[in-house]
């Protein structure tokens, strides 16, 4: 947290791996069977993404913090604010991990899935997470934390259940309700940075403007990933 400069190089390497070294390494090999591999990574993600919640709640998260501006305070002036800090790292560290599943792609020569919107999301989703732990520790970040973290149990829930066979007929049934619930999330968490950019709300303008400005991005690259993959497909099959 000292320095941008190690989140730098994390992220270059994993473009690195993504776009040059990971296709040339598998190009002449069989694609990886990581289907246990991933299995066990979607129920990390669940536990890891409930233990965030409960602990948020336990250091003072509100539910009502939604959409409204919290008082900044210094974080020692709140009973539990290092805790919260301590927290909010983790969720950080977690965003990271995440790196892993574009990795999970490569490996099983899934390098169609390594879009645009899945590389610039796991990028950005944690470079902010970074700048607000490192410029605007108050609690109005920690709503946008809790409803990450519920999606995310959510969707690798979901992401659990879709690699069992007998459960794929629920799971593709429900599989546009996973993006709507993320859109629903982005316009929610979209609202909530609205109020801190409000001029009498005392959250740090720059960080919540970054934020505006990410999550436009995100609503409109998962807008069009749901119209191009549940709107027009339907259509296609309807003249069909």
């Amino acid at each position: 947290m000292a320095s941008p400069v190690p989140s730098s190089i994390v992220i270059a390497i994993y473009l690195y791996f993504i776009y040059k070294y990971g296709p040339s390494f598998m190009e002449y090999r069989k694609p990886y069977n990581l289907r246990w591999i991933i299995a066990a990574y979607n129920i990390f993600q669940v536990i890891a993404c409930g233990y965030l919640v409960l602990n948020y709640i336990k250091v003072g998260f509100q539910f009502n913090f939604i959409g409204r501006c919290t008082p900044k305070l210094p974080v020692t002036e709140y009973e539990h604010g290092l805790d919260a800090v301590y927290y909010g790292w983790l969720a950080m560290c977690l965003r990271m991990i995440e790196f892993i599943e574009t990795v999970f792609f490569v490996l099983r020569k899934k390098q169609n899935q390594v879009s645009a919107l899945h590389v610039y999301h796991h990028i950005s989703t944690f470079l902010i997470v970074w700048w607000s732990l490192k410029l605007s520790l108050s609690y109005q970040e920690m709503s946008i934390m809790v409803l990450n973290s519920i999606v995310h149990m959510i969707m690798y829930s979901y992401y659990f259940l879709s690699s069992f066979k007998p459960c794929q007929p629920f799971t593709n049934r429900i599989k546009p309700v996973i993006t709507i619930i993320q859109l629903a999330q982005l316009v929610t968490m979209l609202v909530h940075v609205y109020a801190a950019l409000q001029p009498s709300c005392a959250a740090n303008k720059t960080i919540y403007t970054l934020h505006a400005i990410n999550l436009v991005i995100l609503i409109s690259l998962f807008t069009n990933f749901y119209i191009q993959t549940y709107v027009r497909k339907a259509r296609k099959l309807k003249q069909k």
